[in-house]
């Protein structure tokens, strides 16, 4: 996802909290920044960060 697409997505949400369902790697102008993207929310995460939501999300199941 385009780093434009994700903040017009964090626009759009808002302040509503999310649980960060799916993630899809982050672009910008084409190039990877290494980061996720949150495709409902539009917020952007770490690897780190990605990996410790999934691993609380794990334990929740």
């Amino acid at each position: 996802m385009q780093v434009r697409e994700a903040m017009a997505l964090q626009k759009a949400w808002g302040d509503k909290p999310c649980s960060h369902p799916r993630f899809e790697k982050e672009y910008n102008l084409g190039s990877q920044t290494g980061d996720y993207v949150c495709t409902t929310c539009g917020e952007s995460f770490s690897p780190e960060g990605k990996k410790a939501i999934e691993a609380k999300r794990d334990v929740q199941l």
